[in-house]
């Protein structure tokens, strides 16, 4: 192994104090997303309201979405360590900050997003993919490679919302036929758009159900 990588891997993510992966006191300062949350969704927010905006966006395919933190604070560092700084051990923190937060789903099978080729490989780290083989280890199922295939490389960061929804609907395509009620998993949920067109891509490749799993999510103002 890479020394100076390893020498990384042994400082916090987010406040670069050596000896752990996330030091005592940035795990205190977790923002952890606590009731009361959307049924459907796990949005924050009153669980009787008439309208939710994630909901709306995520649209009728999803069955259900759940995320562990809040990209704020130490949530947004431990992804920035992760997707931009390749910190390679993130994905077994993240799963079981996932596990701590989520319980095991109804499931048959878990799906990861698919990457942009270019970045994956630039990053040296595919998130998605990773926290999904640790969850489907940690949950004791299969892990479906290859189900989904990203067919535009460019990068959804930066667009608004109406933009990244626009984009996303021809982002993804299926290659392998899916069966069963699916588990999606993502590092990050936006806006929805990405979990909404892979959804819909599942459900057209056989999937009977798809939930939603995340390790963070942007968290909307009320």
């Amino acid at each position: 192994m890479d020394p100076l990588r390893l020498l990384a891997d042994q400082r916090c993510v987010a406040c670069d104090d050596p000896g752990t992966l996330l030091c005592p006191a940035c795990r205190s300062g977790l923002p952890w997303l606590r009731g009361p949350l959307c049924p459907r969704c796990g949005e924050p927010g009153p669980p009787d309201r008439l309208r939710c905006p994630v909901c709306e966006r995520l649209g009728r395919a999803v069955r259900s979405a759940r995320t562990a933190i809040a990209l704020d604070g130490t949530g947004a560092a431990i992804v920035r360590a992760w997707k931009d700084g390749a910190r390679h051990p993130v994905a077994g923190l993240a799963a079981a900050l996932v596990a701590a937060a989520v319980p095991p789903p109804a499931v048959d099978v878990i799906v990861a997003v698919p990457p942009a080729r270019d970045r994956a490989a630039w990053r040296g780290v595919d998130g998605p993919q990773a926290l999904a083989g640790v969850l489907a280890t940690r949950w004791r199922l299969p892990l479906l490679r290859g189900a989904l295939e990203r067919v535009d490389d460019r990068p959804q960061r930066g667009l608004s919302r109406s933009a990244r929804q626009r984009r996303a609907r021809g982002l993804y395509r299926a290659v392998a036929p899916v069966a069963g009620r699916v588990l999606l998993v993502d590092d990050v949920l936006t806006t929805g758009a990405t979990a909404a067109a892979c959804t819909r891509r599942l459900r057209r490749a056989g999937a009977r159900s798809v939930d939603v799993v995340t390790l963070a999510r942007v968290v909307t103002a009320s």
